[in-house]
């Protein structure tokens, strides 16, 4: 009997869209064969069967001797990347590569997991995040004055960055942290502290994270990439060019840049060929990412700074007002990246050869998922463009379709715990409850007038401000993580913006795309794990670098370019 790859158990324990991605990247072999398989990859897994129909994984380089006559090569480091989230496949893929193979389906793994252990640094980093609020309260008693609250406040913010920068706990978790001592500490009310919760920003982000969920396991973004690649002639500008405009039209409400990037990877696999691979990587890799804070729903980080701005700004602002505060950038940004797609690569490679040769496989008929999921986009897309006549806020449209995708089916409660990002959301509630601690405690006040070089720049330079403030953030990303910038100076700017005539969702633009600009694959988790997933060799990584370090300067340059617009507007004074 012949066996299936949508036969094995890692296949069945997939989701929909991951199914999709394994079978793009999956190459049929002769597990018979040992040289040749030995010699076709080193770091490579392959998906089989024994000669009596049990399931295997094992390493390409030790084929057992009872495998069957045929199985499916995947590389290790993409299959790694594919299965991170899934915790019951990556277990059993743990398991299987551990030992000589593995049967049946995979299991929950959450009962063998270990404790890990605590080392010097973890410990001496928690005596510190704790022993620093602890001293505080001690040594201040009961004293109420501002200075006291500045210190108790100190010294709650110290406590999670300690937990951010030493990588104790997840980001969420300091934030956690953070905001208990302030409740304990400055008796921050419980109103104040968990006032995320009644903000719009924070059910529009859950909204659209399950709506993006519902899109990708659904199958109806492979679709519709799958048709869009097969009426486009298939050359490397043109394909470049697709990939490009597919990355920015999937910003528009897929609000993880990692997830839009694992619905491109596979499509780079299937369409690199000898001499553009790096150009479509680098393609898919900046339409995914360059336009993330262009568009609200682009990036989660943008609900941060949404949930940051002072009270009576927030209900003024919505979708398109955050793209009426960035249509410049993204015009000018868009320019720049047509350019460098156009000429950029154009000497290093044949761009006018055909970039796929063989003859596309036929979709799949489409799906009832697939259909719901349509409708429920076109729901919202049309109750976002009427809000002007029933003035009902987008947070609650995007609820309305969340529930609509629960009711038929479509987004499953199992999906909905394990694919929402709930660390992001928690993180989301969590600094909206510093900015309101911050106004609270008096500390905003005590700040706008001890400001002194600062004042003078917001209140006469204020040019000169947002260019020194994209220099400060780009430095400060070479050694701090990306969340922990756009927290800690959009929670002591945006007020101090405000109070002198600057609008505060430009100095947050200002921070949040300079925090997303790169150089370096440390300062980029989203690029290392597109860089695995697609198995890129050093020499095409180093190709991507260069042109990527060219493409980041012109996101500066689009920056500066925006301010005489934001002048224009009297964004600025």
């Amino acid at each position: 009997m012949t066996h299936t790859l949508q036969e094995h158990p890692l296949w069945r324990g997939l989701d929909r869209s991951s199914r999709r991605m394994l079978e793009a990247m999956a190459q049929t072999v002769a597990c018979s064969d040992v040289p040749a398989l030995v010699g076709m990859a080193q770091e490579a897994v392959v998906l089989g069967w024994s000669a009596n129909g049990q399931a295997l994984v094992f390493d390409a380089s030790q084929p057992p001797a009872g495998a069957a006559a045929r199985g499916w090569l995947v590389p290790c480091a993409a299959l790694r990347v594919l299965v991170q989230d899934q915790d019951a496949c990556r277990h059993y893929l743990e398991c299987a590569l551990a030992g000589s193979g593995v049967t049946g389906a995979p299991v929950d793994s959450h009962s063998t997991d270990t404790a890990p252990s605590l080392g010097l640094r973890a410990a001496v980093g928690w005596l510190l995040a704790l022993g620093l609020p602890v001293l505080a309260m001690v040594i201040l008693g009961d004293r109420s004055d501002t200075l006291a609250q500045w210190l108790r406040f100190l010294s709650a913010i110290s406590a999670g960055l300690c937990v951010w920068v030493l990588g104790l706990a997840p980001p969420f978790v300091g934030a956690l942290l953070s905001l208990l001592l302030m409740m304990a500490g400055n008796h921050l009310p419980l109103g104040q502290a968990l006032a995320g919760f009644t903000s719009g920003s924070f059910f529009l982000l859950l909204g659209m994270f399950g709506i993006s969920v519902a899109i990708q396991r659904s199958g109806l973004m492979q679709r519709l990439l799958g048709v869009l690649l097969r009426r486009l002639p298939h050359t490397s500008r043109v394909l470049q060019s697709c990939l490009v405009l597919v990355g920015v039209v999937m910003t528009l409400f897929i609000p993880s840049t990692s997830g839009r990037l694992q619905l491109v990877a596979p499509m780079v696999k299937v369409l690199a060929q000898p001499g553009n691979s790096t150009a479509l990587a680098f393609a898919a890799l900046s339409g995914s990412t360059l336009f993330s804070t262009a568009f609200l729903l682009g990036n989660p980080a943008n609900f941060i700074v949404l949930g940051i701005l002072p009270e009576h700004w927030q209900p003024h602002v919505n979708w398109l007002t955050w793209f009426q505060c960035a249509v410049v950038y993204t015009l000018v940004l868009g320019v720049l990246l047509a350019l460098d797609v156009v000429w950029g690569s154009g000497r290093a490679q044949c761009q006018d050869a055909p970039a796929v040769a063989e003859k596309p496989a036929p979709l799949p008929g489409i799906s009832s998922a697939e259909v719901v999921t349509a409708v429920a986009l076109a729901c919202l897309t049309l109750g976002v463009a009427l809000g002007n006549v029933h003035h009902i806020e987008t947070a609650w449209l995007a609820l309305f379709v969340l529930l609509l995708l629960m009711a038929t089916g479509v987004l499953p409660l199992n999906q909905l715990h394990s694919d929402i990002h709930w660390p992001i959301l928690i993180y989301l509630v969590c600094t909206v409850g510093f900015a309101r601690g911050f106004t609270h405690m008096g500390i905003q006040d005590w700040i706008v007038a001890h400001v002194g070089q600062l004042e003078q720049l917001l209140r006469e330079a204020q040019v000169y401000f947002l260019l020194l403030l994209g220099a400060v953030v780009v430095l400060l990303r070479m050694v701090l993580p990306a969340v922990v910038c756009i927290t800690t100076l959009c929670a002591v700017l945006l007020p101090l913006a405000d109070a002198h005539g600057m609008h505060p969702l430009v100095v947050g633009f200002v921070v949040l795309t300079a925090s997303e600009v790169w150089f370096f694959p440390h300062q980029s988790t989203d690029y290392l794990l597109f860089r695995e997933s697609l198995g890129m060799p050093e020499n095409q990584g180093a190709g991507m670098l260069k042109r990527n370090a060219r493409i980041q300067a012109c996101r500066m340059a689009a920056l500066a370019v925006s301010i005489p617009y934001w002048h224009h507007l009297g964004y600025l004074r």
